[in-house]
């Protein structure tokens, strides 16, 4: 039972982590959308 449970456990890890990476790129995308959008109009 304890290895289904470690098993488990580092699935969940490598979610968080997946779900870190997409929160992470996306804001790095939103900031380069955002300075570009002040570049043209600012």
């Amino acid at each position: 039972m304890s290895k289904g449970k470690k098993r488990k456990a580092r699935k969940e890890e490598e979610h968080a982590q997946k779900v870190v990476n997409t929160v992470f790129v996306s804001l790095v995308i939103l900031a380069l959308l955002l300075l570009i959008a002040f570049s043209f109009f600012g």
